[in-house]
């Protein structure tokens, strides 16, 4: 998974700044999005996996998905590269990094709290403002889920950061010491 979003980056990357320069950003937003749909619909993928086909027919089939209000040359030209590339199939770890570009150039965090009991909305606001100045947003979204397994604390997802302030990681943690002794 890791090496797929390596591989993905660059091209997201490279979207994002054309998109921003061209003032696009939800545009090409609900293109990748699409795309990305497409690539992993099943009987597309199918079709699209022949080893008959181009790399130019294969641009031709996603052109023709995405219709003419949507098919720009920019949109045929990025997907070309990644077809010459054999890189289609990354299309879905590219709109989810271009995603986080988006969110980030528009300073909002997306943050999921696992805790072990429901929070208040006291809590839950008081954490919101909290990682505000941690990220330095201006926005965070916060999704709450309720996991007993934590037995106490909070388990915080930011991105691809982690904050682990669990009674169950704290054990894990112990036990490990223990465990090494």
């Amino acid at each position: 998974m890791a090496e797929l979003l390596t591989l993905a980056r660059p091209y997201a990357k490279a979207a994002f700044a054309y998109a921003s320069e061209q003032g696009a950003i939800d545009t090409w937003s609900k293109v990748l999005e699409l795309l990305s749909a497409t690539v992993q619909d099943e009987a597309f993928s199918a079709y699209i996996h022949r080893p008959e086909l181009t790399p130019n027919e294969k641009v031709k089939a996603f052109v023709q998905v995405l219709g003419a209000d949507q098919a720009t040359v920019a949109t045929s030209n990025f997907l070309t590269l990644l077809a010459d590339n054999d890189r289609l199939a990354l299309l879905p770890e590219i709109s989810a990094e271009y995603e986080l570009l988006k969110a980030q150039s528009n300073q909002t965090v997306d943050v999921v709290i696992e805790s072990a009991f429901p929070l208040t909305a006291d809590q839950e606001q008081t954490l919101a403002n909290r990682l505000k100045q941690r990220f330095g947003s201006e926005q965070v979204n916060v999704t709450v889920e309720v996991k007993p397994e934590l037995i106490a604390g909070v388990v915080i997802r930011a991105g691809d950061q982690v904050i682990d302030d669990s009674a169950l990681n704290k054990l894990e943690k112990m036990r490990t010491r223990l465990l090494a002794q």
